[in-house]
């Protein structure tokens, strides 16, 4: 063999590597964009108006982050109503993580704004999530995609390409099914503030069917306070503040010793959860399908308790108190 095709040999390699590699990504590139979606239920397609909302609403307003159980538990009217500002409830999912809650919104900050963050207890331990919800919601919010860390999202855009390519095949033969089905998990079950509304009203479903709160250790990791630092200094810039409260939990899933180690945590960093966590305790008949999510009668209970504690914390001014 002579030199000349043996130093050839490499670059018509290269040259085929270069050619594969452009035809999956226009592969890539029309799966993305194919007009199907990763999953039946619409869910996460909420985000895009949550977002469009928070782009939109002007300062002063009120703005809640974290995960579901301000989801289902939290009347934004009626916090409009108390503190004289309007509200956007971003809220939708746990496992998005406290990372992408905070770069969700810092951005949209102005002055007078409140940040309400209700976390649930797994965030205190786990603040940054790397997991299907991401590719879920992306996969219905495309914008949503800004909220992750640039060196994620190259593998998010690909995972959707994948799954709405097995979509659309599985639509092809005839075997996509459960479009509509879903009485709850919809993007249309939400209000204009954010608030799931859809399962108010829903008949009461027996302890067996409710998902008890899980914890696990360590209580509270080694992300969250860094995130949680981020996301006051940030408010500072824009003169807002930010206001950490407990999450609602059914009675037969609270720990009072995760309370505890949470709150001393926070108070230690100079950042103390509002009030007292045994207000946000509710009998298990108040919630839905998880302990943290509440039905309707208990998310009045919740959200009058906050307003009463947000109104007597001297931090927050009210035009109506409770």
């Amino acid at each position: 063999m002579s030199s000349s095709t043996s130093n050839s040999e490499p670059l018509r390699l290269f040259g085929r590597a270069l050619v594969g590699a452009g035809v999956v990504g226009v592969l890539m590139l029309w799966a993305f964009h194919n007009g199907y979606h990763a999953s039946v239920i619409d869910y996460h397609g909420a985000v895009a108006a949550k977002e469009a909302r928070l782009a939109n609403l002007p300062s002063p307003k009120v703005v809640i982050i974290g995960g579901s159980n301000a989801t289902f538990g939290m009347d934004s009217e009626a916090l409009e109503k108390a503190l004289c500002m309007p509200v956007v409830n971003m809220t939708i999912h746990a496992n998005l993580g406290v990372e992408f809650m905070v770069n969700e919104v810092k951005g949209h900050l102005g002055p007078g704004d409140l940040v309400l963050a209700s976390f649930e207890y797994s965030a205190f331990r786990e603040a940054i999530r790397d997991n299907e919800v991401h590719v879920l919601t992306v996969d219905r919010a495309p914008g949503a995609i800004d909220a992750l860390p640039w060196y994620r999202r190259p593998r998010v855009i690909a995972d959707v390409a994948i799954l709405r390519s097995q979509a659309a095949w599985n639509d092809l033969l005839g075997k996509r099914r459960g479009e509509g089905q879903e009485l709850v998990y919809r993007a249309d079950g939400f209000n204009e503030r954010g608030d799931m509304v859809a399962h108010i009203g829903l008949p009461q479903r027996g302890p067996e069917k409710q998902q008890h709160v899980e914890y696990k250790l360590p209580v509270f990791g080694d992300d969250f306070l860094p995130l949680a630092q981020e996301l006051m200094d940030s408010a500072a810039v824009h003169q807002a503040q930010v206001i950490f409260i407990w999450p609602c939990v059914a009675a037969s899933s609270r720990r009072p010793d995760v309370e505890e180690i949470v709150g001393r945590r926070m108070a230690e960093a100079g950042h103390p959860l509002l009030g007292d966590p045994g207000s946000y305790v509710f009998p298990d008949t108040a919630f839905h399908d998880t302990h943290y999510h509440l039905r309707g009668a208990g998310r009045k209970l919740r959200t009058d308790q906050l307003i009463r504690d947000l109104c007597s914390s001297g931090s927050v001014s009210c035009c109506r108190p409770k």
